[in-house]
């Protein structure tokens, strides 16, 4: 009887060994499988994290750059407007008619034996006679609604050449170089 139960006590002991074995090699495998999905999710939750970050930073600079555009712009158009109205007071003065008399001496050396159509903004008009007088062909003198600061734009229709100096070109002309110029340009 002692023989029977030592030798059940041994094949408990070898069986409750046995078990605890399998048990510890499934615990080990359950750790490291739970532990690869952790890492997983963990590697899914951080990319989808900065996904949503970049998606939202993007937004933010985005919406940054336009209100930087937006204050950029205005400050060029502020600046420019008072451009428009010191070529406006300009235009108003007497060098300012010797300036276009001197432009137009300019645009009939330019096109010596055209057939010259010129172009001028409606308070030039008056001066259509002594602007005349620069070319020794008879030029055409037409208004201009395009033309608003002033200036002339010549057009020889024998060649299809044509000449613009007129003070809204001249400005529009300065805008690229204001840009650069005055620091205000956006950077990423």
């Amino acid at each position: 009887m002692a023989a029977i139960k030592s030798l059940a006590a041994d094949e408990c002991k070898r069986i409750d060994d046995e078990t605890d074995k399998i048990r510890i090699e499934r615990l080990k495998t359950m750790q490291g499988e739970a532990e690869a999905r952790y890492k997983a999710y963990a590697r899914y939750e951080v990319a989808r994290i900065k996904a949503d970050s970049n998606r939202e930073i993007s937004v933010y600079e985005d919406s940054a750059r336009k209100k930087i555009t937006d204050v950029r712009n205005k400050l060029c158009d502020d600046v420019f407007s008072e451009a428009s109205e010191a070529i406006n007071k300009f235009a108003a003065s007497p060098d300012y008619k010797n300036m276009l008399l001197k432009s137009a001496k300019e645009i009939a050396a330019a096109f010596p034996d055209g057939s010259i159509e010129l172009y001028l903004c409606e308070r030039d008009m008056e001066l259509s006679d002594e602007i005349k007088k620069a070319f020794s062909q008879d030029c055409k003198i037409i208004k201009s609604n395009d033309i608003k600061l002033g200036g002339i734009k010549a057009v020889d229709k024998k060649t299809s050449c044509s000449a613009d100096d007129t003070l809204d070109t001249r400005l529009a002309n300065q805008k690229d170089w204001f840009l650069e110029k005055s620091g205000l340009s956006i950077e990423e």
